[in-house]
């Protein structure tokens, strides 16, 4: 059976701007959320038209934290982010973990990302 991972972070890596980032992976950054799986944000990156591959990288994180390469690509734009994962701990029981959710969205706030 595979390791399960959940995502804690994504980071650009040293020396990209965030202004220099294709809309559609400004999009996926906004729609990631603490927790969710690997799973999740392949799909999420899916639905946006995103090619994703995730690889793991040489140098170790901090407190178990594992540091992963996710590079997207959508059309002739190629863009890398660094994801910081934390192995999950894998349970005896036969009953299938839950899925993680999206955190809730405050109402006061929605008329800021329009």
């Amino acid at each position: 059976m595979a390791d399960r991972f959940e995502l804690l972070a994504l980071a650009l890596p040293a020396g990209c701007a965030p202004e220099s980032l294709a809309p559609e992976v400004a999009a996926l950054m906004a729609a990631c959320w603490p927790g969710m799986s690997r799973a999740q944000l392949l799909e999420r990156a899916r639905r946006l038209a995103l090619r994703a591959s995730l690889r793991a990288r040489p140098e170790a994180g901090p407190d178990g934290v594992r540091l992963y390469s996710l590079v997207l690509v959508t059309g002739e734009v190629r863009t890398e982010l660094v994801a910081h994962v934390r192995r999950l701990v894998r349970r005896r029981s036969v009953r299938r973990a839950k899925a993680s959710l999206p955190p809730p969205k405050d109402v006061r706030q929605q008329g800021l990302f329009s």
